[in-house]
């Protein structure tokens, strides 16, 4: 079976991702900040699919996190054949009036980690005359630049542009890139993008399992962009059809309402 490593795997899509690779009999390498909650998870896999699953505690943010994550990798001899990018930030305040640093540490995370990761783990399959499938999870706010979350959608914009032109490149490798674009999604991302919780926990969101489902199967297919749910398939063609400048300005209005 396939080893899958997943980024952002101790909570929201990244852990259902996690859960519903592991129920496939796929093995893991999981990597996020809290070792206590990655620890959870592979006592999770390991007793209920009977897998494997190989722990990283990494902060992703840190300056070459990718190519350290990578290097532990290398030195426990793991074999890698689906790399899923999940992990990620996004915060709702004006530009200016946050701290730049939290800007940078979303770019870090957003963008840089992303890179290096696609990086050293293509390089890797290719060196080794190998397939693989990346899914890069990015969102529908890569669509539009969206007030309020102007370094988010632009990271998110980096994601999906990048992985688009990266599924051309690496075609002819059998190696396939797949960009998850879900919309606003039930779990703990509203809190920490700062969204109200009454939005955020709203039962007329799709659940984290179903996003993660929707994503793995799509990678798995080899499609390049995947947009979740038909609410969101009509909001982005609605973008295409109004202009970026004006599905924006909407964009921004909502997210201004429901922010904290």
């Amino acid at each position: 079976m396939s080893t899958a490593l997943i980024t952002g795997a101790s909570s929201g899509i990244g852990y259902e991702l996690a859960i519903y690779h592991a129920s496939t009999g796929g093995d893991l390498v999981v990597v996020a900040r809290s070792e206590s909650k990655l620890e959870a998870l592979k006592t999770l896999v390991t007793t209920k699919f009977h897998v494997n699953c190989h722990v990283i505690p990494m902060d992703l943010t840190t300056e070459n996190a990718g190519k350290i994550v990578m290097d532990e990798v290398h030195t426990h001899q793991l074999q890698i054949d689906y790399l899923i990018n999940n992990a990620g930030v996004g915060f709702t305040q004006k530009f200016i009036e946050e701290d730049i640093t939290t800007w940078q540490q979303m770019i870090q995370l957003n963008i840089n980690a992303v890179t290096d990761l696609c990086y050293y783990f293509a390089k890797d399959l290719r060196a080794n005359h190998r397939t693989g499938k990346i899914l890069n999870v990015a969102s529908t706010a890569a669509f539009q630049g969206i007030p309020f979350l102007s370094v988010y959608s632009a990271t998110k914009a980096y994601v999906l542009t990048f992985s688009e032109a990266l599924a051309e490149e690496l075609k002819s490798s059998g190696i396939t890139v797949t960009a998850l674009c879900p919309g606003p999604t039930r779990s703990n991302f509203g809190a920490s993008a700062n969204l109200d919780e009454r939005i955020s926990n709203s039962r007329m969101l799709p659940t984290a399992s179903s996003v993660a489902k929707f994503g793995y199967e799509k990678m798995l297919a080899g499609e390049v962009t995947a947009v979740h749910g038909l609410g969101n398939k009509i909001g982005v063609a609605a973008t295409q059809f109004a202009g970026r400048k004006t599905a924006g300005k909407v964009a921004g209005q909502l997210f201004k309402m429901v922010k904290k």
